[in-house]
């Protein structure tokens, strides 16, 4: 999903002046990995590429080596048939997958290690379990670790009689118990939510409870909690909004400098259309909002866009999708339009709603200008389970927002695109990767009904470059570009629809 004043725009989309060179490298397509098969990508380990997939109640692991040839697949027989919710965490050598799953009327959540060659390091380890009766039916077990994936977070909560119950766990690299607690807070469920926990790298918890005015989804009170490691009592920050009002905001931890950047969109004063930007920074030590600033969106940056949109409402389609962290404590903030429309009787219609795009990527690099640890990381949705020809995705232009430390407009930049599909969005949005001196955004669009993969860039001083589209040998290759990672300096892999098979392209850029 701006300014009081733009200080230096300089955009040089469209030019070719900087051309990059890539070398694609397809798998070997398995034809058991159907479309319908679900499946993650773990990372790279000792140059193996790993894949987790799951497919007719069986769990497995794909190792592929370099040259993204098949060395082995592994049945992973110690995880239950009715698992779910798998979350892996990248080592450099091993990773831990971490999973929860239900026995009669027991609900465990359990971990293991695994080295590069798919091999269990020590036991499967139970990390809880509880009785279902005591879950309501949206409640489960949530799995966070922090940047530097030392702290891991487990927790689980329930929401009945008024009242938020949340339980907390904080485990080591390790899964050694560091620190547990249990909090009960009052709760308005027709008025008031809570946004989702997150640990930093010292193992405390930073999280956020909302509160709606008269008119739902308009929020007019942020409260942020947090919570030392090993302290019991929780320190509370409010944003002084007055009266603005503001959507659901998304927490990024700037460990470097021990703060929470908090972003969220503004509305307009007396109308219920989006009209900038509110970031605040809170400071770890004391716990107080150090910074708070409303970068107000302006004509020129509306110039920019797509299309003819209307002034009112060109913003309100916008989410945050990134937060792209600078090591002297300024961000850029990377937000996409995205839509959903339903057609009836040949119409179509828009069909709004809010999406939590802000996901956990996986980054393990040195970077240069960029401290980019956490990007987006779509979610993958086998085809034959929407099954719904009358819904229309739509994902539209992409702006990117660079904040200075005090919280100035320092540029924006604007990249054009149109791309829809109906039933599934897999093919659409984008991947980001981080170069350390550029942030590159991947996406697909058509040409003559060919997809072409396009690959833009933009530098530090804001300076938006266009390199040459990817280009394959391979024919009948439909990249999932949303769905990609980073496994490399400059090495992207990004899975593909080849005929009614799932493979993974290895890019090297």
């Amino acid at each position: 999903m701006i300014g009081k004043l733009f200080l230096c725009v300089v955009l040089f989309v469209g030019s070719f002046s900087n051309i990059s060179a890539q070398n694609i490298t397809y798998s070997e397509v398995e034809k058991s990995d159907n479309k319908n098969m679900i499946f993650e990508i773990v990372g790279k380990f000792l140059g193996n590429f790993i894949v987790y997939k799951y497919l007719n109640n069986d769990h497995k692991i794909t190792i592929y080596n370099n040259d993204m040839v098949v060395k082995e697949s592994i049945k992973l027989d110690f995880i239950s048939d009715k698992t779910n919710n798998i979350d892996f965490i990248a080592y450099p050598d091993n990773f831990l997958m971490v999973w929860q799953y239900q026995r009669k009327n027991i609900i465990y959540c359990k971990a293991a290690k695994m080295n590069s060659e798919g091999k269990l390091l020590g036991e499967v380890i139970t990390m809880d379990s509880t009785r279902s009766a005591a879950f309501s039916a949206n409640t489960y077990y949530s799995f966070k670790w922090s940047e530097d994936k030392k702290n891991l977070l487990m927790y689980k909560y329930t929401n009945r009689n008024d009242e938020f119950n949340l339980m907390t766990k904080v485990y080591d690299e390790n899964v050694k118990l560091l620190d547990s607690t249990r909090r009960s807070f009052n709760y308005n469920s027709n008025r008031e939510s809570f946004g989702d926990l997150q640990i930093d790298n010292e193992g405390g918890i930073v999280f956020t409870q909302l509160k709606e005015n008269a008119r739902a989804e308009y929020i007019n009170t942020v409260e942020i909690f947090y919570k030392k490691l090993n302290v019991d009592s929780f320190s509370v920050a409010t944003l002084p909004l007055d009266k603005q009002l503001v959507q659901e905001p998304v927490i990024k931890i700037d460990n470097l400098n021990k703060n929470y950047v908090l972003n969220t969109f503004s509305y307009k004063k007396n109308s219920g259309n989006v009209g900038g930007l509110l970031t605040a920074v809170i400071s770890k030590a004391p716990f107080v909002v150090s910074k708070m600033v409303i970068n107000i969106f302006s004509d020129t940056l509306l110039s920019k866009l797509s299309g003819k949109p209307d002034w009112r409402s060109a913003y309100d389609n916008f989410f945050l999708k990134n937060i792209v962290l600078k090591k002297d404590g300024g961000f850029l903030a990377v937000t996409e339009e995205y839509y959903k429309q339903r057609r009836f009787g040949g119409n179509t219609f828009d069909d709004r709603f809010n999406n939590n795009f802000y996901g956990n990527g996986f980054s393990g690099f040195n970077t240069d200008y960029y401290n980019f640890n956490r990007g987006n990381y779509g979610f993958y949705r086998p085809f034959n389970q929407n099954g719904n020809r009358d819904l229309v995705y739509n994902y539209d232009d992409i702006i990117t927002f660079s904040i200075s430390k005090d919280l100035e407009l320092q540029w924006n930049s604007v990249i054009n695109k149109t791309t829809s599909d109906v039933d599934s969005d897999n093919f659409l949005s984008f991947a980001n990767m981080n170069a350390g001196s550029e942030v590159h955004f991947l996406f697909l669009q058509k040409d003559s009904n060919k997809q072409i993969m396009s690959d833009h860039a933009i530098k530090p001083d804001g300076t938006a470059v266009r390199y040459a589209t990817l280009k394959s040998r391979e024919a009948g290759y439909n990249f999932m570009p949303k769905l990609g990672r980073q496994t490399g300096a400059r090495q992207m892999l990004i899975p593909c629809v080849v005929r009614n098979n799932i493979a993974f392209a290895k890019i090297d850029f």
